[in-house]
C-alpha cells in the first residue's frame, strides 16, 4: 500500500510540472518615441490581435519622452495623427481619414520593423516630420 501511495504522489508531482502544450505568445506593442522638443498628442489606427482595425484615443507624450504599449498588433502597418501641444504648431498627417472620438483626422501611414528582442514596433517622431 505504501508503494502505491508513493507512486501516485510521484505521478501527481510529475504531471503538475509537465510543460504546457499551449504556446503563449504576446502580441507586440507599439512604442512611440517623441524626438521633438515639444509635447505631443497622438492617436493610432491599427489592426488588433483579432485582425480588426481599431483606433486609440489621443494620448500625450512629453517632449523627448516615449510611451510604451500605445497599441498592440501583429501587423506592422500603423496609421497615426499627432500634433504638438506646446511651442509652435507641428502636425504629423497623411491621407487616410480616420475618426477619433467622433472627429475625422488625416492619418499618416507607418510601416515598421518588429524589434523581436523587445517584442515591439518603434515609431519615432521628430519635429522635421
Amino acid at each position: 500500500m505504501h508503494r502505491i501511495a508513493t507512486a501516485v504522489l510521484c505521478a501527481g508531482f510529475l504531471l503538475s510540472s509537465a510543460p504546457a502544450r499551449a504556446s503563449l505568445t504576446v502580441t507586440p506593442g507599439l512604442t512611440v518615441s517623441n524626438r521633438c522638443n515639444r509635447d505631443i498628442t497622438i492617436a493610432v489606427h491599427y489592426k488588433d490581435r483579432h485582425g480588426n482595425w481599431t483606433t486609440t484615443s489621443f494620448t500625450n507624450i512629453r517632449a523627448r519622452g516615449q510611451k510604451e504599449a500605445v497599441a498592440s498588433s501583429n501587423n506592422s502597418v500603423f496609421y497615426y495623427y499627432a500634433e504638438s501641444t506646446t511651442g509652435s504648431p507641428v502636425r504629423w498627417t497623411g491621407n487616410r481619414e480616420v475618426k477619433v472620438d467622433g472627429k475625422s483626422y488625416s492619418m499618416k501611414e507607418a510601416r515598421l520593423n518588429l524589434d523581436q528582442g523587445r517584442n515591439r514596433y518603434l515609431l519615432e517622431l521628430t519635429c522635421n516630420n
